[in-house]
């Protein structure tokens, strides 16, 4: 058998202060994947905006229940999984929102996140 190769990536998504959205980042190279929160975080959920295209209109991931998938517990300095589900899509947005009632949540200065990806 051969061997598989992964490659790996790492990846800075910016939530800018007073927003709470990130910018784009394309998911089409990686099959999984984590976030690391920046050492200063406004209390918020992680949630994740999706599109097909860099420029579309991008909607909240959902779960198969229709409820929005979040990382909840998010604490400063944390690593999480990336959801499953959002490994299937094309691009991405970090979105800081409120834990089940999908507003947003501005970040108090920049939050850089770091994207740990493999294909």
């Amino acid at each position: 058998m051969g061997l598989i190769a992964r490659v790996s990536s790492v990846i800075k998504s910016t939530i800018l202060n007073g927003a709470a959205i990130s910018g784009v980042v394309n998911m089409q190279d990686y099959a999984m994947g984590s976030i690391i929160t920046p050492a200063a975080w406004t209390a918020a959920a992680i949630a994740f905006k999706v599109c097909d295209a860099p420029g579309g209109t991008f909607v909240p991931l959902r779960g198969a229940t229709g409820a929005i998938l979040e990382i909840t517990g998010v604490v400063a300095a944390g690593a999480f999984p990336l959801p499953a589900e959002l490994l299937s899509c094309a691009y991405f947005q970090v979105w800081s929102e409120t834990a089940g009632a999908g507003t947003d949540t501005n970040q108090g200065a920049d939050r850089i996140m770091t994207l740990m990806l493999k294909s």
